[in-house]
């Protein structure tokens, strides 16, 4: 090329060969899926489908149409949370669609509730105890990223699960998840299917202390398949009081100290490693 040759500007350029080996091309059905409802509550609905490009079921959360212009707010605000969330404890979400105010998630079997009380009577409690880490594990990242779930429930803990019989615990709904950056935090807000605090007297208040003793509750269900709380003298009886005291200063200061003390219980003798 001469020296003196003239630079020139690159506005667009084609390849003119391709390697087949490094493409993939994607089918994109035109069918109509058939969405079957598995759930629904005060805000949304949530269906499954099958994605016929992968054979994939999926969730898919429908706003309902009569929310007003605050609550769009925050369920549009609920996917935004979800979808910089990356962690294997919290449920993931895909695709979000402005028109219908509707988004795709990763579609679960079952909640914890549900889960716990088919096999009740089953569970060891070496399957109990990693169920109840997954669920700490997913609750400390969530605060590690300055988040508070403010609705942790029964409800709104999802189990997937594999035909091995591994499962996996999935945080999610939330939509009343509070987050420093965010303007709009609720000061009346009645917290529907919450287990509430009852030294909780302003959703503004809401911290740490609070989101413990919704922990303990659950914890308790988890290990042993009763809505009520554990009065043994056990240690993983202790932890749940703990969780739950009548002193927010009683309680665990942070869900990673109480992972500290759920990951030294022991199975009993005669509860070998599932």
């Amino acid at each position: 090329m001469p020296d003196d040759f003239e630079q020139l500007q690159i506005v667009k350029y084609e390849a003119i060969l391709i390697r087949p080996d490094a493409e993939i091309q994607l089918k994109k059905h035109k069918v109509r899926n058939q969405l079957r409802l598995i759930g629904e509550g005060s805000y949304a609905k949530v269906f499954s489908f099958v994605d016929p490009d992968y054979g994939i079921k999926f969730a898919l959360k429908r706003a309902n149409k009569d929310l007003g212009e605050r609550d769009l707010y925050r369920f549009r605000q609920e996917f935004e949370i979800l979808k910089r969330l990356k962690f294997p404890y919290v449920v993931e979400v895909y695709q979000y669609d402005e028109t219908r105010h509707e988004y795709k998630m990763e579609f679960c079997e079952s909640t914890l509730r549900n889960y716990v009380k088919k096999r009740n009577g089953e569970l060891r409690f070496s399957s109990r105890k990693r169920i109840a880490l997954q669920f700490l594990y997913g609750l400390n990242y969530i605060h590690s990223e300055g988040l508070l779930h403010r609705d942790v429930s029964l409800q709104n803990i999802l189990v997937k699960t594999f035909n091995s019989g591994a499962v996996l615990v999935k945080l999610s709904d939330f939509g009343l998840a509070k987050d420093r950056n965010s303007e709009y935090t609720r000061t009346k807000t009645e917290m529907r299917g919450t287990i509430r605090d009852p030294l909780l007297v302003s959703f503004k208040e809401y911290g740490v202390g609070n989101e413990i003793y919704s922990i303990g509750w659950v914890l308790s269900y988890i290990f042993t398949g009763r809505e009520a709380l554990m009065s043994g003298t056990d240690t993983p009886s202790r932890i749940v009081r703990k969780c739950t005291a009548h002193d927010v200063t009683d309680r665990y200061k942070s869900v990673l100290e109480l992972i500290g003390d759920v990951e030294k219980l022991e199975a009993t003798p005669t509860d070998a490693p599932a």
